[in-house]
């Protein structure tokens, strides 16, 4: 069985009785997802999907948030000057953990909702099989407000 301990930066990775709890790993961020963190996921992701040991997938958040959606500042405003291919391929991995792994996933998905869930957290949440939500959760969509979805945020 792989040892993931420490593997990646900003996603925490414990594989226990079968079940691989896979913790967004930013509290100082509300574990806000960053350029980073896509792309760690994606390999998370990736990897357990063909340990054998992981029969369940649980996706949290550290701290007192599930996540606060897309890290705005790492996310948009520290791209924006990178020529549009970059620009892509960072959107591209976004959407590449939440859609086209998560919600295809070989495996069953649970979120498991602590805190804040807002704008694009919206995304990996409905890709899971199942949501269960902390008496404490709170949702919230900002994108409405500019007439668009999490999911076309990612895109």
């Amino acid at each position: 069985m792989p040892d993931y301990e420490g593997l990646w930066k900003t996603v925490k990775v414990e594989l226990e009785d079968g079940i691989a709890w896979v913790t967004l790993n930013r509290p100082e961020k509300r574990n806000a997802m960053s350029p980073l963190l896509n792309t760690e996921m994606r390999e998370v992701l990736e990897a357990l999907e063909i340990d054998e040991a992981a029969k369940v997938l649980v996706l949290t958040g550290a701290g007192e948030s599930w996540s606060a959606g897309m890290d705005l500042k790492e996310y948009f405003r520290e791209i924006d000057k990178a020529p549009e291919a970059f620009q892509e391929k960072i959107r591209r991995e976004a959407s590449t953990w939440q859609w086209k792994l998560l919600r295809m996933y070989a495996k069953p998905t649970i979120a498991m909702v602590n805190g804040w869930c807002f704008g694009g957290a919206f995304s990996p949440l409905v890709a899971c099989d199942l949501a269960i939500a902390s008496e404490t959760a709170i949702f919230g969509l900002s994108e409405i407000n500019w007439g668009h979805s999490p999911r076309q945020s990612c895109q």
